[in-house]
């Protein structure tokens, strides 16, 4: 009798799309099946991870670097080990890039690797797109490289975007894609049903967007240069009012190299996490869980851009220390 495989949904999109937002409301829909997630981050230090609401046994991360390049093998050990550990408890798994990651060499992996293949099967490959800031992403190539090789395109963010911009960004999407579901929502918010249990990947199709895709070598890519990671792990109370006036005077004056900023925040008047996100010169911050009483709260915070001056970021995130 045939093994039934694991299936697999890859999930893209580039920086502050909404990728893990759409993990969580995944998983905290999710009353049919045990998900495994494995979690990818560019920087050292992995922030999304903590947000994710999943069992911790079946969740794995990989930060300080790319699965489609520098942390290809940390992919491949990481899903083996998921599957090892979970002794075949596992009814599928979600494995989210980072939001630099080609999502061909990602492919790859789950075709190449005999193991794998054994194991596991592509079920969906899904693209969440930041419909405020496509229009300034379209030049990048990983932007329309993780819009070509979908299935299913989540166009997210559509309540930040007037009904004439959605229509003129659905036309430039279908000109790089012209097949995937399109599915336009706001927060990640899709029904689980639309996207996990229905296979959408398809082998021929991606073979004629990349011909030689199962071969060793046949997907080369590279990064922008350009664009690096800094981070900040500390222990110590930050002061709100100064935080907030200093992160407001960064997006100012370098919002547009600073693609992407995320964080988990410790505040002197508050009990609970702060989550801090931004993308470009759009800020949230939110309240998490409480700390625990034998927890460290230390402030976890991560910046992603181009041409970035850590330590002038670095020292600008610990003088709001109190």
């Amino acid at each position: 009798m045939a093994i039934s495989k694991i299936p697999v949904t890859v999930i893209s999109g580039f920086l502050g799309a909404g990728k893990t937002t759409l993990v969580n409301h995944l998983l905290s829909h999710n009353e049919k099946f045990r998900i495994g997630v494995v979690v990818n981050e560019f920087g050292e230090v992995g922030i999304d991870g903590q947000l994710i609401v999943s069992d911790q046994e079946a969740l794995i991360e990989i930060n300080n670097g790319c699965v489609c390049c520098t942390v290809r093998a940390d992919l491949v050990a990481s899903v083996k080990e998921m599957l090892a550990k979970a002794d075949n408890r596992l009814d599928r798994l979600i494995i989210e890039t980072s939001g630099l990651a080609d999502p061909a060499p990602v492919l790859q992996t789950f075709l190449a690797d005999p193991d794998l293949r054994q194991q596991v099967e592509l079920e969906s490959v899904i693209t969440v797109i930041d419909a405020l800031h496509l229009r300034h992403h379209l030049n990048d190539e990983i932007v329309r490289e993780q819009i070509a090789f979908a299935d299913t395109l989540i166009l997210n963010k559509t309540d930040l975007v007037n009904a004439e911009e959605l229509a003129s960004l659905g036309r430039q999407i279908r000109l790089i894609n012209s097949t995937a579901v399109l599915v336009p929502t706001h927060h990640s918010k899709v029904a689980i049903e639309a996207l996990l249990g229905t296979k959408r990947f398809s082998l021929p199709n991606l073979l004629m967007l990349e011909p030689d895709i199962l071969e060793e070598d046949g997907h080369d890519h590279e990064h922008d240069a350009s664009i690096s990671s800094c981070s900040v792990v500390t222990p110590g109370a930050l002061d709100a009012d100064r935080f907030n006036r200093w992160i407001n005077q960064l997006v100012q004056s370098q919002g547009q190299q600073l693609m992407r900023m995320k964080g988990l925040l410790n505040f002197a008047t508050e009990a609970r996490q702060f989550h801090f996100h931004s993308v470009h010169m759009l800020l949230e911050a939110m309240p998490g869980r409480r700390w625990q009483a034998d927890e460290s709260r230390d402030n976890r915070f991560v910046f992603i851009g181009r041409d970035l001056d850590s330590q002038q970021l670095r020292n600008g995130f610990m003088a709001c220390l109190n």
